[in-house]
């Protein structure tokens, strides 16, 4: 059953005009902000050495003067955020209810979806990573212009490429937690419009409440800034954390989301609430 979701979540994804779209404002923006980091730099300076094409790669993900962190869970909304609600509005939920139980079901679904968005992800990322080889030079980093970059600069300095692929897949754990977050939201809300982007602004306004802890709790709320979402996504380049720490974070909050997404799934069958007539 999960091949079969898998494959058709897939097509439905590829033959979707809009991700492609999505694709494409992606890659502007993210062109976008290279030139803005670009404007940023002291190119007067004789002594300045422009940065490696992996640097603006990585300094484009967030923190200083990158901002994709806010932009790539929007990747996954715009990508998969409908396809649940649209099963549910469709006969197509009851024909699958009655060939499975619902936990497997929901488990199976849960997961499809999220390797669909992850792998979507890693196409958008990709194409970026592409995009700043092609216009920035292959060379090797620089420490001394690593004035924001504290995640993992030992990696950075010996495996640019091992240290892309890293920021990738934390890129992709992201859109699969993210997936089970949306999921959440589609069992509970009837409204199309809603299920789709409901888990963005949630996501804005959770981070947010975090980050400004600090602000209320003194240096107490500072865990809570670093541990927020929008850190997670991009933020924590400007910090000195373990590699292990990204997919152990993602990890535990899709584990929970999964949790919670089946439960309120069961509840909702029980209660005859799930299906729209």
């Amino acid at each position: 059953m999960l091949f079969r979701l898998f494959k058709e979540d897939l097509k439905r994804l590829f033959l979707k005009k809009s991700a492609y779209l999505t694709i494409i404002i992606y890659l502007v923006i993210g062109y976008a902000n290279f030139m803005f980091i670009i404007s940023e730099q002291p190119f007067a300076n004789p002594y300045f050495i422009q940065p490696s094409a992996f640097e603006y790669f990585v300094q484009v993900q967030g923190g200083g003067s990158g901002f994709l962190m806010i932009i790539l869970p929007l990747l996954v909304t715009l990508a998969i955020g409908d396809f649940f609600i649209k099963e549910r509005q469709s006969s197509m939920l009851s024909f699958m209810l009655m060939r499975t139980s619902s936990m497997s079901y929901i488990r199976n679904r849960i997961t499809s979806l999220g390797l669909a968005s992850s792998i979507f992800l890693f196409v958008c990322q990709i194409l970026l990573f592409a995009l700043a080889l092609i216009l920035f030079p292959i060379n090797a980093p620089l420490e001394e212009n690593q004035g924001m970059v504290f995640f993992a600069l030992d990696l950075l300095m010996n495996s640019p490429w091992v240290y892309s692929f890293v920021i990738i897949i934390n890129s992709c754990l992201m859109a699969f937690c993210f997936s089970t977050f949306s999921v959440i939201v589609s069992v509970i809300v009837k409204n199309f419009y809603a299920a789709m982007m409901l888990p963005y602004f949630l996501f804005i306004i959770v981070s947010e409440m975090l980050n400004s802890l600090p602000m209320i709790l003194g240096a107490g709320g500072s865990l809570f800034h670093h541990f927020s979402p929008l850190s997670m996504i991009g933020g924590y380049i400007t910090r000195d954390i373990d590699l292990i720490v990204l997919p152990l974070y993602w990890l535990t909050l899709t584990i929970i989301n999964a949790m919670l997404a089946t439960i309120l799934f069961n509840i909702r069958i029980n209660n005859d609430k799930i299906l729209i007539s």
